[in-house]
């Protein structure tokens, strides 16, 4: 499993060197989890509703979401660095944990990671594709929301093909 700490640069010295090396390693999109480990509430505008309490919520001081490419990535992890400066944060102010070694041992097991919908992290092209293997008809105009409301709505595969 790979982590990123980010704390106050002043503190730390910076995460250059281990964002570099988490995004040499990464695939993009990638679904990552991120931990809020601040006693204050957080919001990151960069990934569209990253909002994270305050880390005595243990219910609300994570959440998984999906990076969509390394630019992303960074301007996120600036905020981050930012907001941990500001407030005093110290070594640890928020970590990002790469979910897919989760996801593979959850697939092994036969089944989906915690919160994980069959949409996440595809593409227009790729939802388009599931959803026409699984036979499921949708408008040829349909937005990518549409048709990941569709997936995600459609019932789960047995593992022969066939829905269940």
């Amino acid at each position: 499993m790979r982590e990123i700490r980010f704390g106050a640069p002043s503190v730390t010295g910076g995460c250059a060197l281990l964002l570099a090396a988490f995004l040499a390693a990464s695939t993009f999109p990638i679904r990552v989890k991120v931990k809020n480990h601040m006693p204050r509430n957080v919001s990151f505008p960069e990934v569209d509703g990253l909002f994270l309490r305050h880390t005595a919520d243990a219910d609300g001081c994570e959440k998984i979401v999906t990076i969509a490419d390394a630019d992303q990535l960074q301007r996120l992890a600036a905020s981050i660095e930012q907001v941990a400066e500001l407030n005093g944060a110290g070594e640890k102010a928020v970590t990002i944990t790469d979910t897919a070694d989760e996801q593979e041992a959850a697939d092994e097991q036969g089944g989906e990671s915690p919160g994980a919908n069959p949409s996440d992290g595809l593409t227009y092209e790729q939802l388009k594709s599931a959803l026409t293997q699984r036979g499921i008809l949708f408008p040829g105009n349909a937005k990518k929301a549409e048709l990941a409301a569709l997936l995600d709505s459609a019932p789960a595969e047995d593992g022969t093909g066939a829905n269940t």
